[in-house]
């Protein structure tokens, strides 16, 4: 493993990621260590590609049955090995975490959030960080990972704008936005074919699409933007070229004088129905 920046991102989630954490999307390996210290509630994003929830409730014909149980009866064997760092379907909210704050019950409701290669899955990623941080007590934190594109196949786009990132939110951008089609359709089909497979069975569209490209530069400057205390890396393994980063689940002045009417409506349910 290699921070290629050397941050010191490692200590800092050693010492932050713990107490109640919320895990979205499916497990998350990098950096976290999962102590005894912490408590973790998966939240599984709903047909997004990042694992699926079984009950034996939703077994179709007979024979998913006994599948589902033994799913179940694995999960629980690598649990009691390996703790939190498994996923557990009894332990999974199924939730999309752009509706979060529809969800009272969530609401500053964790001591941390966590998430991997989750956000560069959203057209309107900072509307969904503002859901991260409404389930997130105030002064907790997040820690995230999104794919650096120059390892992946959105290594012949180029990385997103942080004025992109504001105009969508700005202009609230929702799941019928297809301005990233063909771009995405030239890198990650065309020119890469890593997808091409994929995309034979899913469509191009949300949530089987990366709508936006990353990299440090562009990781730390949304951040920023939006919270306190970042800290951003590039994390490289035989696994994995993730950009790593930690944040205080705590506002930005700058972002909160400007954006309030937005972040007020997020809170009331009125910003925008993503369908």
């Amino acid at each position: 493993m290699t921070l290629k920046f050397g941050s010191n991102i490692q200590e800092k989630v050693n010492q932050s990621i713990k107490g109640n954490v919320a895990r979205v999307g499916g497990s998350v390996d990098q950096l976290v260590t999962y102590g005894k210290h912490s408590n973790v509630q998966d939240i599984n994003i709903i047909d997004g590609g990042f694992g699926s929830v079984k009950n034996i409730a939703e077994g179709k014909t007979l024979s998913e049955i006994p599948r589902i149980c033994y799913r179940k009866v694995k999960q629980e064997i690598k649990y009691i090995l390996s703790g939190d760092r498994v996923s557990l379907d009894r332990k999974t909210i199924r939730l999309d975490m752009h509706f979060a704050q529809e969800r009272s019950e969530l609401l500053n409701k964790f001591d941390a959030s966590i998430s991997s290669n989750v956000l560069e899955h959203s057209p309107n990623i900072i509307y969904l960080l503002l859901n991260f941080h409404l389930i997130t007590k105030e002064n907790g934190w997040m820690f995230h990972a999104l794919p650096n594109h120059e390892y992946t196949f959105d290594r012949f786009r180029e990385p997103t704008q942080l004025e992109h990132f504001i105009d969508d939110f700005e202009s609230h951008t929702s799941f019928t936005d297809r301005s990233h089609d063909q771009d995405y359709i030239q890198s990650a089909i065309e020119k890469d074919g890593w997808q091409r497979e994929f995309h034979k069975k899913y469509p191009v569209n949300y949530p089987f699409m990366h709508y936006h490209v990353f990299n440090k530069v562009n990781t730390e400057a949304l951040f920023s933007y939006i919270f306190e205390d970042v800290c951003c890396d590039l994390l490289r393994t035989e696994q994995f070229s993730d950009n790593v980063v930690l944040c205080r689940n705590k506002l930005n002045k700058d972002f909160m004088k400007k954006h309030q009417h937005l972040i007020n409506d997020i809170k009331a349910g009125k910003y925008l129905s993503l369908s």
